[in-house]
């Protein structure tokens, strides 16, 4: 089912990680992320790992596999949902063509701010959404990571909404992302993330939306001194596991597992919360960018009414206006 071929290394150490032979003692879960382990989510399913060997009495470990070393993106969530890898971390849009109310989540501007953002994923839309997505999919989600905001990262100067006219910004190729920025002057500009340095360096783009941490773990800002604070996104990755994993696995360990994912995700978010506010302090302190304060308001404005139609058009109306709703 799955595309990817990956290394024969990566296939021995899965192989290794997937081993639950009868009469063995202990299972070891593999986990997988597509940056390293030193990042918020990397440290999160680090976490996960911990909690769950501990409540399992070590019946239960986790092994992370960082830099995406057994496929990304689609490729590893269909490995997931095979049960050959556990648990991944993923951005909701691989989740749209089985769960679009996932969608909701990274609307431009639908969470006011950090504490918004967290009542939600931590409350009963996130369990619904959740939910959605257990219907749809051979897998659970037992949280979500994230917590980092998504902000302006550009090569020319920006103080005002005015100068992103006519900027050339590498985006997801997802409408309520095109058109949200399309309403801006900005030409939206397909690429892949490995290739922005070199395409900023270059001039192919001007600019690219990331959060903090990123940008400093990629360098962004050797070539984009210019760190606009639109603050349009709170960067959402629901934590994944193979339902065909889950239900191989005693009652007990089951809801272990789950114990585990609420407990990884809480730490997780606020971990990944100090990264980008400590990030953002590097990035100014020690590299000269600049933090740009702009008049978010007036953006939003712009936005919301450019959004609305393709919102309608997605079928994500309902979600988005409880979302907004929720204290």
């Amino acid at each position: 089912m799955f595309a990817k071929t990956i290394t024969a290394t990566a296939v021995a150490a899965l192989a290794t990680a997937l081993t639950a032979t009868a009469g063995l003692a202990q299972q070891e879960l593999a986990a997988s992320i597509d940056g390293p382990v030193e990042t918020g989510q990397g440290q999160g399913l680090v976490r996960f790992g911990e909690i769950l060997e501990d409540l399992t009495d070590g019946a239960l470990t986790v092994r992370v596999f960082p830099n995406g070393q057994l496929g990304t993106g689609a490729e590893i969530f269909e490995l997931m949902e095979a049960g050959q890898v556990a648990m991944v971390t993923t951005a909701p849009g691989y989740l749209a063509e089985f769960a679009p109310q996932v969608q909701a989540l990274v609307v431009p501007f639908v969470f006011r701010d950090f504490e918004h953002w967290e009542s939600v994923v931590s409350g009963p839309l996130g369990e619904e959404i959740a939910q959605i997505v257990a219907d749809e999919t051979d897998a659970l989600v037992l949280g979500y990571f994230g917590g980092s905001i998504r902000n302006l990262v550009s090569s020319q100067p920006v103080e005002t909404a005015a100068d992103m006219e006519g900027l050339r910004v590498r985006l997801h190729p997802a409408a309520v992302q095109v058109k949200a920025w399309e309403a801006l002057g900005v030409v939206p500009t397909v690429m892949a993330y490995g290739e922005i340095y070199s395409g900023l360096q270059l001039g192919v783009v001007d600019g690219l939306e990331n959060e903090a941490e990123w940008v400093l773990r990629m360098k962004f800002y050797e070539q984009a001194p210019t760190y606009v604070q639109t603050e349009h996104e709170f960067v959402t990755r629901p934590l994944m596991f193979s339902q065909q994993v889950f239900d191989g696995l005693t009652p007990e360990q089951q809801e272990a597992v789950m114990e585990a994912g609420r407990q990884a995700s809480a730490y997780q978010r606020e971990l990944e919360h100090q990264f980008d506010t400590e990030s953002k302090v590097t990035l100014r302190d020690e590299h000269g960018v600049s933090l740009v304060e702009v008049d978010k308001a007036a953006i939003q404005a712009d936005v919301s009414a450019a959004l609305e139609p393709v919102i309608a058009e997605l079928g994500l109306g309902d979600m988005v206006e409880r979302i907004r709703a929720a204290q």
